[in-house]
């Protein structure tokens, strides 16, 4: 891990499997999990010698002999869960804490993993439950054609001349693109009229115009526009904070279904459809008794003011009725129907829990595409323009219905995976099976802060990877209130890692410094640390030098690997890709070196053709500028 830390290969296979997910991590949606296979090679080198030969470790990585079988790895950020599952993977015994209870739950479920056909029967049992008391709310179940998804528009205040008037980016619901895994649709363009709000099917995908209503009305043009509702009335432009969007009035706008043999197809709502809205407020009025809906409030002191600033101050908020009677009626159910196996009373509950994001107010379209875009999709809580509600019931199609949750979460517990390795012989990566049967398959894992937890490091430590909180991170806790606001044990275990606005640097690098401590004094004599890193902020580095400096420990080895190789809505020219792998060492075990590189231009060369961006640049020379003043060599021992 110090002295030739094949980054290149690894970088390369971290891209390679960023689409072929390993389904162990696919139960729940956690939103900076590291590279598994990046941190299965950390762990194997921080257990080598310097000399081991490259065939060597790409012979172990691929293995699936218990390699680390008698050594002891804590994570005491463990997140995702990357880190312990690998290396209950490789045979350690394993620890963790994380002060998120989502994270706890989700690391507990990784490893221990809940018997495939016991979790199928009660799966069955509980959709078939919901499907008789609730699934009447979305649709009459001997039509041919099955609604999967439904739009909204929403209907806000001006607060200037207080007319009411409908918000919408453009005309435009959804699109014929050709592109790969897009629907097939009959209408090149379908689209609705602002003023009778008729569905019309256009055939000429060019098309920039709508005639309805004796009028011509922009297809690319509406009431929201630079993020402002100009008000048709007044002129008045407002956002969403000024509009309190998330408390508005919402306008049931059109229907997608499905029929078997048939292109989709779009229609107006009927008054049938309109009125089983009004049949699902009066359900959960009637039956709110047998639910369990949540009560959470979210937390007002926050890093990104959202939901709260515009309006939303009650989980309960962010769902429909009838979203709310699913859910509800389904955590209900696997309370009052516990299986004598806990795991799967906690798998079923994962399920639920994932099955949230894709069924809420938050929802929009990728119209291109012709499938739902989750809540978090932007890591945030973004109010899109054009909510969309998906029939949970849906057998065949749609983006995150009950059943695929279900199946997902009851696939994640196989242990034969197609994963990606570096072939040394041809320079090139290459795909391999797994067999992981033989894996750990139990974790201690503790909700609280890592300073905190003494039973877990009451023995010496053998290797410690981890993946720490970050200087300018995105507030996660706040992002999984909205799972953990339906659980019963709902609370953090402890603070996030946060600067503190008077003194970011040092209030960041001291905390960091008291959470790593228990960590550092449990590690045995030679052993190193490693943890991942990135940031294009000065004071991010900056903060990091404090914490090394006050856990009296130096920088031994830096490594560039791309452990981010974002996608979609996240590619931003600001974003980093690469992380920074820091190995660490005690003070007292080394001696002062020099850093043996001065720039990152050394690393982009040797990553070539591989891309580096700008702020990756300034996030590797920060790197370099924080540890070449406390790097160092271990005294004469064995290197790792």
């Amino acid at each position: 891990m110090e002295e030739a830390l094949p980054f290149r290969e690894l970088s390369l296979i971290a891209a390679a499997s960023r689409r072929s997910k390993d389904p162990v991590y696919t139960a729940h949606r956690w939103w900076a999990r590291r590279p598994p296979l990046v941190m299965r090679a950390l762990l194997l080198a921080a257990s080598l010698p310097g000399d081991t030969e490259a065939g060597t470790f790409w012979r172990l990585f691929e293995s699936s002999a218990p390699a680390l079988s008698g050594l002891h790895v804590h994570d005491p950020f463990a997140g995702g869960g990357s880190t312990l599952v690998e290396a209950a993977r490789l045979g350690a015994s394993v620890s963790g804490t994380d002060v998120d209870p989502l994270a706890v739950e989700l690391v507990r479920h990784e490893i221990e993993s809940v018997d495939e056909l016991e979790f199928g029967r009660a799966a069955d049992r509980l959709f078939e439950f919901l499907q008789q008391r609730v699934g009447h709310l979305f649709h009459e179940p001997d039509r041919q054609w099955t609604p999967v998804h439904y739009f909204y528009i929403h209907e806000v205040t001006c607060p200037y001349c207080g007319e009411c008037g409908p918000l919408f980016k453009d005309l435009v619901i959804a699109r014929r693109s050709n592109k790969v895994g897009s629907v097939v649709r009959d209408s090149g363009i379908v689209a609705f009229c602002p003023s009778c709000f008729d569905i019309h099917g256009l055939q000429q995908a060019a098309r920039v115009q709508l005639r309805c209503c004796g009028r011509r009305y922009p297809l690319y043009a509406g009431t929201y526009r630079a993020s402002r509702y100009n008000c048709p009335h007044c002129g008045h432009k407002s956002n969403h904070v000024e509009l309190q969007s998330g408390q508005a009035r919402r306008h049931l706008l059109a229907l997608e279904e499905t029929r078997d043999g048939f292109p989709r197809r779009f229609r107006k709502p009927s008054l049938s459809d309109l009125s089983l809205l009004d049949i699902a407020s009066q359900y959960v009025e009637e039956h709110i008794d047998e639910m369990d809906v949540p009560d959470y409030t979210f937390m007002r002191e926050r890093v990104d003011a959202r939901p709260v600033s515009y309006g939303v101050h009650q989980l309960r908020q962010l769902f429909t009725d009838r979203q709310i009677a699913v859910f509800g009626h389904a955590f209900r159910w696997v309370k009052e129907n516990a299986h004598p196996d806990h795991r799967v009373n906690r798998a079923l509950r994962l399920a639920l829990s994932n099955a949230l994001a894709t069924n809420n107010r938050l929802c929009s379209y990728a119209r291109d595409y012709g499938r739902l875009a989750p809540l978090f999709s932007l890591r945030g809580y973004a109010l899109p323009a054009m909510p969309v509600e998906l029939n949970p019931f849906h057998m065949s199609a749609g983006r995150g219905t009950l059943k695929r949750n279900l199946d997902r979460v009851q696939r994640s517990s196989v242990k034969r995976v197609r994963r990606h390795t570096w072939d040394v012989e041809s320079g090139k990566v290459r795909r391999f099976n797994a067999d992981y049967s033989a894996g750990v398959r139990k974790v201690d894992m503790e909700c609280g802060p890592a300073h905190a937890i003494k039973r877990s490091l009451s023995t010496r430590q053998d290797i410690c990877v981890f993946d720490p909180p970050y200087f300018d991170f995105i507030a996660y806790s706040e992002l999984s209130e909205f799972y953990r606001g339906w659980w019963a044990k709902h609370e953090l275990g402890g603070a996030p890692l946060i600067p503190d606005t008077d003194d970011p640097v040092g209030s960041f690098g001291n905390a960091l410094s008291r959470e790593l401590r228990p960590m550092v004094e449990a590690l045995h004599v030679g052993s190193p640390l490693a943890f991942s890193y990135h940031s294009a902020a000065r004071e991010a580095w900056e903060a990091v030098a404090v914490a090394l400096d006050d856990l009296d420990l130096v920088v031994t080895a830096l490594w560039p690997v791309k452990t981010d190789s974002h996608m979609g809505l996240h590619t931003d020219d600001g974003n980093c890709e690469w992380d920074l792998i820091v190995v660490c060492r005690k003070r007292s075990e080394c001696q002062n070196s020099i850093l043996p590189i001065g720039s990152a231009d050394v690393w982009v060369e040797r990553l070539h053709p591989l891309f580096v961006r700008e702020s990756d640049r300034t996030s590797m020379n920060l790197a370099i500028h924080m540890a070449t003043s406390r790097f160092g060599v271990p005294s004469p021992k064995e290197q790792v």
